[in-house]
């Protein structure tokens, strides 16, 4: 789980109990892979589902403790 000679902070393990294989094609044609395919606003930014857990945070805090490259080295302090 390293990167970098570092470890994460946080680790989610998943056990699969069963796989059901689908046509590769369909996925390649699927862009599931390519973030540009999928819609922006669906999913609440990682910054406002913190905000419904720490709600007394500002949205602008977490926004910029939450921002990807801060997050990463978050994640892989060492």
């Amino acid at each position: 789980m390293q990167v970098k000679g570092h470890r994460p902070t946080v680790v989610v393990e998943v056990t699969v109990q069963e796989v059901f294989f689908h046509c590769a094609k369909a996925f390649l044609r699927s862009g599931l892979w390519d973030p540009d395919s999928w819609p922006a606003d669906d999913l609440p930014s990682v910054a406002a589902i913190a905000k419904h857990v720490s709600p007394q945070e500002s949205l602008a805090a977490l926004e910029q403790h939450y921002e990807p490259t801060h997050y990463e080295t978050l994640l892989y302090r060492g």
